[in-house]
């Protein structure tokens, strides 16, 4: 096969990987558990919100926990099989991504979750290191802002460990659909009106007023 034939070949293969990531994203995890334990609908439950601490809250920590894994896989699965066929450290960070995006843009959650998942593929060595504010942070009972400051510090530890600019590429691009998704708010929420808003959402994931 010739140069041009096989970047072609990769470029499908990439493009794949984003639709399947995407696909992988836009799976309901939280709403098919809570479905299954409880028949109620997730929406119609404590705060409404799609994601695994809505879960907790109004089915148990377990389902919480369980929704917690299962929307990291969805993103660290589509990663690391597009690492095992041959991709790159761009082409992961797309699949993983995508993955996030599929979550946000379908399921309507934040995609932290996804995100931790698509950080994992990405680079196992940065999230060894980033996982330590995120751990502490939680264990203070602090998990939004633990989140805000690991993933700001993922693009840094990828320099620090890698000393590559492009490495960074892959979490910088993560933190920036993360925040969009913060900034953005819940689904229906009005667009931020004032920085005490702005910081609500950035810091803590919250639409508070």
């Amino acid at each position: 096969m010739s140069r041009r034939g096989e970047r072609r070949h990769g470029a499908l293969h990439t493009l794949a990987g984003i639709a399947g990531g995407f696909a992988a994203g836009a799976i309901p995890t939280g709403e098919l558990v809570t479905r299954a334990l409880t028949g109620q609908r997730l929406k119609d439950l404590g705060d409404g919100k799609a994601g695994s601490s809505n879960v907790a809250h109004s089915v148990g920590w377990k389902a919480g926990a369980a929704v917690l894994a299962l929307d990291a896989l969805k993103a660290y699965v589509p990663g690391t099989a597009a690492r095992m066929h041959g991709a790159g450290n761009n082409e992961v960070a797309a699949v993983g991504v995508s993955a996030m995006c599929g979550h946000i843009a379908v399921v309507k959650g934040r995609g932290a979750a996804s995100a931790l998942g698509a950080a994992f593929a990405m680079d196992p060595a940065m999230m060894a290191v980033g996982c330590v504010p995120l751990v502490g942070g939680s264990l203070l009972h602090r998990h939004a802002e633990a989140v805000t400051a690991t993933a700001l510090s993922l693009p840094l530890i990828s320099l620090a460990l890698h000393r590559s600019p492009r490495r960074a590429l892959g979490p910088l691009l993560l933190i920036t659909v993360l925040f969009a998704a913060r900034l953005r708010g819940s689904p229906g929420a009005p667009l931020p009106d004032s920085p005490a808003v702005l910081w609500n959402r950035f810091l803590l994931d919250r639409d508070e007023r």
